[in-house]
């Protein structure tokens, strides 16, 4: 019984927390700065409490990295922290370790970072944590917090140096993904493999554009992310390519990132009931009858839409670079070509029909242009003959 209330009450705590957790917001989720050592500089965090209770923060700090391939930052537990190369957080200290937030209330947290003297240049990396809870119940809160990113460049000698590793085409196969060059349906996803082999991070940006076998671009096959400087979400636009890393994720030193995107189809925009706008996609089939039917958009009775399977060959070209040293360009590109099949409308012509009707006409103009002139020059010169018959005949 004791049991079941301790899993009861944790589990309403953790409840609780959770609510009081998606009433929270946080800003800015990132900064960067450029710190010497022996210097310092101070910033400030705003936390907000939209909901309708109180609620208790408690911060904590935490080194980051890369492990994976998907970018996902991996943070590293305080008894690791002063073997990491990177390290940052033992240099952050924060002005108020826990704070009470009203309903609807904010507050600007204040943190400073000191820079010792021996700092190894280039780029370190850590996160702020915020944690809701309430005291003696801090524990339970781990699993749920919010952080702020912050990474500071201290300068000196630094190592710049990336690589596209690899760049294919995958499709999704009973939740697997499995390499291939033939598609019959979307979405078509593209994995750019890019290593940093250096000591700073890097923001490899590009675009993947896609031409058909007569060499014209596909249209609106991508939607770009715009962001501020800061990070935040301001819009996003159709384009003619498939955007890289357009919300510019960091590629932390010594690791590596798969920039996966799915190539959806061609986008349109849609107004929805409520006046908003949304966007959709059409597939190959529909792409390629709309662009027929601005060619042909009215039939002849001998004419019909008929269909067929074809397959088209396109190519890719990638286009991906970052900044180097003095702000030079390092620029990298590859193609891949792969074919897509599918269902595709073309206009038929009934050839039969058509024979038909040009030897109708040419009958016609025969007749009327040969046949009936010929005729009635033989009608008149028999009704004359007979006319100077009759003459001839009254004379005697």
């Amino acid at each position: 019984m004791k049991k079941f209330l301790l899993v009861f009450v944790f589990i309403s705590l953790f409840l609780s927390y959770s609510s009081s957790f998606a009433s929270l917001s946080i800003s800015p989720l990132k900064f960067e700065f450029d710190i010497n050592s022996s210097s310092s500089m101070q910033e400030k965090i705003k936390v907000t409490n939209s909901g309708d209770s109180p609620i208790t923060l408690y911060s904590s700090k935490e080194d980051f990295i890369a492990w994976d391939d998907s970018g996902t930052p991996q943070f590293i537990k305080s008894e690791n922290q002063t073997q990491y190369q990177y390290s940052l957080s033992n240099w952050i200290s924060i002005e108020d370790e826990n704070i009470t937030l009203a309903p609807n209330e904010s507050k600007e947290i204040y943190f400073r970072v000191n820079v010792p003297q021996n700092a190894e240049p280039g780029w370190h990396y850590a996160a702020i944590f915020f944690s809701p809870g309430t005291p003696g119940w801090s524990q339970v809160t781990v699993v749920q917090r919010l952080w702020v990113l912050v990474l500071v460049n201290v300068p000196g000698e630094v190592n710049i140096s990336g690589n596209v590793k690899s760049f294919q085409l995958w499709k999704k196969s009973q939740k697997e993904f499995q390499e291939t060059q033939n598609f019959s349906d979307f979405p078509i996803t593209f994995q750019t493999l890019f290593q940093n082999d250096g000591n700073v991070h890097l923001k490899p940006t590009g675009k993947i554009t896609i031409l058909d076998e007569n060499a014209e671009v596909l249209k609106n096959i991508g939607k770009e992310t715009l962001s501020s400087p800061a990070g935040a979400y301001i819009w996003e636009k159709m384009v003619d390519y498939i955007p890289i890393n357009d919300t510019l994720w960091n590629v932390l030193p010594k690791s590596q990132i798969k920039f996966e995107i799915d190539w959806m189809g061609f986008g349109y925009n849609v107004l929805n009931d409520d006046g908003t706008k949304s966007v959709e996609f059409k597939n190959l089939e529909e792409y390629y009858a709309d662009k027929a039917s601005e060619k042909a958009k009215y039939l002849m009775f001998w004419q019909r839409i008929n269909s067929r399977i074809v397959e088209k060959k396109l190519t890719a070209y990638l286009e991906l670079s970052y900044e180097g040293k003095d702000k030079e360009k390092k620029e990298f590109s590859d193609k891949k070509e792969f074919y897509v099949t599918y269902n595709e409308k073309y206009v038929w012509v009934n050839y039969v029909l058509v024979w038909v009707l040009m030897v109708i006409i040419l009958s016609v103009w025969v007749y009327f242009i040969k046949i009936a002139p010929t005729q009635r020059a033989k009608k008149e010169e028999e009704m004359k003959k007979r006319i100077l018959e009759e003459i001839e005949n009254s004379k005697k």
